[in-house]
């Protein structure tokens, strides 16, 4: 089984107002990325997020593969959020696929394919390029999880990409859309259009 944990806790500083629920299209943003991920073939979608009330008075989902953790730790960077997610997922689970919850486009057909390449592949981690670029999401095999584990601050995975190079694979996406992230209002005003 392939775990996917939405980091979903930020405290959207750039945006001056919680983006994962602005609406896009009738929905919170979150829901998007939300959505995608339980409509993969992910077994387990567990959201972490930095005030579980707010959000879920928003996000109206319910599916027996989503299980809500709150980061009480948030406040001390992105780490803390890969590390609640990480210690929330099944000890059964094989590898962590990581999206973030301000990717509203992120579609399911992506994520499948990562998983896809993981299968075939004897990588550490997969993660998706746009014209040679690395972007999310991103999925880490379980032998790396002691390292996402000991991740401080305002950091993710993205480290052991550079030091495992040699062990990951990168699947060539086409649509640059699907990874259009939230960070300021000039990307929401971008994504409505």
């Amino acid at each position: 089984m392939i775990s996917g944990i939405v980091l979903a806790a930020g405290a959207a500083q750039r945006m001056g107002q919680q983006k994962l629920r602005l609406d896009f299209k009738g929905k919170p943003i979150l829901q998007w990325a939300l959505e995608a991920a339980l409509s993969s073939e992910l077994g387990e979608v567990t959201c972490v997020v930095r005030e579980l009330k707010e959000i879920q008075q928003k996000v109206s989902l319910k599916h027996d593969k989503l299980r809500w953790i709150c980061n009480e730790r948030a406040h001390e960077g992105q780490s803390t959020s890969v590390i609640a997610g990480l210690k929330a997922i099944s000890p059964q689970s094989e590898a962590a696929l990581f999206l973030v919850g301000d990717q509203p486009l992120v579609k399911a057909d992506l994520i499948n394919d990562l998983m896809d390449l993981f299968s075939k592949s004897a990588a550490l981690i997969v993660a998706p390029t746009f014209q040679g670029q690395t972007r999310n999401p991103v999925l880490f095999h379980r032998e790396l999880f002691p390292e996402l584990l000991k991740l401080t601050g305002d950091r993710g995975g993205r480290g052991l990409i550079e030091r495992y190079k040699e062990k990951v694979a990168f699947l060539e996406w086409g649509d640059e859309n699907s990874f259009l992230d939230l960070d300021t209002w000039q990307d929401y005003e971008k994504l409505n259009r």
